[in-house]
């Protein structure tokens, strides 16, 4: 056991919260749920500010290694009895908190879900999972041996146009679905990943120091070194803290074709990646390419990401025998097979817009049959799910066993860069092969 893990079990069992209750009741909607936030820097920060915009919540502690973050959460937190800690043992154990809200690097996910776990609180825990296959066996363990309801923060399955995206998959309109592309392009003046407790702040703060940090609480799940301030809020860039595109950008859409297709864990997978353009010292690459494959479906799923140049952007493309569908956070809609007499007519139809407006017929498109409409269908938000389902004690929309099979399809994608070939999934021992 490392000794970071035998450190939170001796906590945790000197301040009586090992063993949660067999099972958690339902919670009146007029009850006041009380909220520890652990980590408030870039992402945690909004995730506080969604959690108490919740009615009937209260944040009554906030945690966090930067003493920078701390301040800010407190101005931001409408509760200003709320205790402020950098013992991330101490948020989980206050018997005043009912939910925790899990936002630090990816690296300490396991540590904390497991912890506030067995301290019988329920999670909502940020992308992605976790970094390691079998952190991820341990943390669905935990969850579903001490009955608390969890999600992981994959806010797609929260956002309208998915959900109208899978009435339409499900629907069966388009035909045979044989390939799922995906893509998710970034690009700055500025490296991706260089954001310091904003994303649009691109310097660390002047008082990021050894006595403003705590450092030693920061690597004590890691290899041991010397205060560095970079690794402190970019640490996506290093595989000692993170999976990199695979945990960050890639999972987003894989959970979303998973909610969208329920395809689960992939038989196998290939990837190809490298760090061919933004050489700032991280090591994980600016470049993933993934090729997911289910044979036993006829179903192939790709996802194509680079850090220098954002032309396609984000879309995931449906590639059906009688319909395409394309969506995104911004979009859902679809376009007729262009084998069929239907869409010969619509191309027609858009040459002859061309033409009157004096434009070669090329640069007139086919436009969609669909297209979501704002207010089509509402959707409520992630957070919102998440604490109905604290009080319902259903699943909510992104569950345990919805993350773990994130976590191994992130997993695979790594294994497979790291060995350079193919792996497979066994799905009988749960392991990657």
């Amino acid at each position: 056991m490392q000794s970071g893990e035998m450190a939170r079990r001796e906590f945790l069992k000197a301040t009586g919260v090992m063993a949660a209750p067999s099972v958690l009741a339902q919670r009146a909607a007029n009850d006041r749920l009380g909220v520890a936030v652990v980590g408030v820097g870039t992402r945690g920060i909004q995730l506080l500010r969604e959690a108490q915009a919740v009615p009937n919540t209260e944040i009554r502690v906030i945690c966090d290694l930067y003493d920078g973050n701390l301040k800010r959460a407190k101005e931001f937190t409408t509760n200003q009895k709320a205790r402020l800690t950098k013992a991330w043992e101490e948020a989980v154990a206050d018997k005043e908190v009912d939910v925790v809200i899990i936002a630090t690097p990816d690296f300490w996910h396991a540590p904390h879900v497991i912890g506030a776990a067995q301290a019988g609180k329920d999670i909502y825990v940020e992308k992605g999972w976790c970094t390691k296959l079998e952190d991820a066996k341990r943390m669905r363990k935990a969850v579903k041996d001490n009955k608390v309801v969890m999600q992981l923060g994959h806010h797609y399955n929260s956002l309208p146009t998915f959900h109208r995206a899978r009435q339409i998959y499900r629907s069966g309109e388009l035909g045979q679905v044989p390939l799922v592309r995906t893509y998710i392009d970034r690009t700055n003046p500025w490296p991706e990943w260089q954001f310091y407790t904003a994303y649009n702040i691109q310097q660390p703060p002047k008082d990021a120091s050894p006595e403003t940090i705590d450092w030693e609480r920061f690597v004590a799940n890691a290899t041991r070194r010397p205060f560095d301030v970079e690794r402190f809020f970019k640490w996506r860039c290093w595989w000692e803290y993170s999976t990199g595109i695979a945990g960050d950008l890639m999972s987003h859409l894989w959970d979303s074709v998973n909610m969208v297709i329920g395809m689960g864990i992939p038989e196998s997978c290939v990837t190809q990646g490298d760090l061919y353009f933004w050489k700032d010292g991280r090591d994980v690459p600016d470049m993933w390419h993934v090729l997911f494959d289910y044979p036993k479906r006829e179903l192939a799923i790709t996802f194509s990401c680079c850090f220098h140049n954002r032309h396609v952007g984000e879309v995931a493309q449906y590639l059906g025998r009688d319909k395409t569908l394309e969506v995104s956070p911004v979009f859902c809609r679809t376009y007729t097979a262009e084998w069929k007499p239907e869409f010969k007519q619509r191309m027609a139809e858009a040459r002859k817009l061309a033409e009157k407006a004096g434009l070669p017929a090329s640069e007139m498109p086919v436009p969609p049959d669909y297209s979501f409409q704002k207010g089509e269908l509402e959707v409520s938000s992630h957070m919102e799910d998440f604490f109905e389902c604290v009080r319902s004690r259903r699943e909510p929309r992104c569950g345990v066993d919805r993350a773990f099979e994130e976590a191994a399809a992130i997993c695979m994608s790594v294994e497979a860069y790291r060995r350079e070939r193919r792996v497979k999934w066994d799905p009988v021992r749960e392991e990657i092969v």
